[in-house]
């Protein structure tokens, strides 16, 4: 059974750097997961983006409040068969300010056509997004994401000029021996607003699908893309 990332990429997936190909081509059939740890070496987000919202984005699990500089994190990768039956790529980041920890969850599963994924967005989930994958020349995975749509009953589609966008980078360093991410958070209008860079080692451990922790499971499966 191919991963939710080999299935989006189809031939392309071959021309991932080998260390990113390990890091996405496991499926729920594999039976293991990842657990890496790094830092983040900048996660800032924008004035752009009011108090109130930077929190209820913490509080919801959709991206940290906090801003700050080398902070360390962890990041936790499981697949498995959700309740609908679609292949799932659950990530789980915890990241370890002062004093306050901050944990960042996203569920992506495969379209219906294949030809893109769709990541969901904190624990209930909150929000639905269409990613396009594709591989630079370096062979890194890149993310290409369109605007969020809400989850919760009668929210409206966002309008285009008014919605964030996210362009993502992950990649393998041969020279510094790690993983690289990088995320930056667009709005057409105002600019960044939400950007992190870092880097992490991770390594592959046997994990049963009773074993993979609920933090990892979205409260609902949704089926709205």
């Amino acid at each position: 059974m191919p991963s939710v990332v080999e299935h989006a990429l189809g031939e392309r997936f071959s021309r991932l750097h080998p260390k990113v190909q390990w890091r996405f081509g496991f499926s729920a059939a594999d039976g293991v997961c990842q657990i890496g740890t790094g830092v983040m070496e900048e996660m800032s987000h924008s004035l752009a983006v009011p108090v109130p919202v930077a929190w209820i984005l913490g509080s919801r699990r959709i991206a940290p409040s906090r801003t700050g500089l080398d902070v360390p994190f962890e990041v936790e990768n499981y697949a498995y068969t959700d309740p609908l039956g679609r292949e799932t790529h659950a990530t789980v980041r915890t990241f370890h300010f002062a004093g306050k920890t901050a944990e960042m969850d996203s569920t992506m599963v495969g379209s219906k056509t294949g030809s893109y994924v769709v990541d969901y967005l904190g624990a209930q989930p909150d929000l639905a997004v269409k990613t396009q994958l594709w591989v630079d020349d370096k062979g890194a995975l890149r993310f290409t994401s369109g605007a969020p749509r809400f989850l919760i009953p009668f929210a409206p589609r966002l309008p285009a000029l008014a919605s964030a966008r996210t362009e993502a980078r992950e990649w393998w360093d041969d020279d510094k021996q790690h993983h690289g991410i990088e995320v930056e958070v667009k709005n057409p209008l105002l600019g960044r607003l939400f950007y992190y860079r870092g880097h992490f080692t991770a390594v592959e451990r046997a994990c049963a699908d009773d074993q993979i922790p609920g933090r990892a499971r979205t409260r609902k499966a949704v089926s709205r893309e």
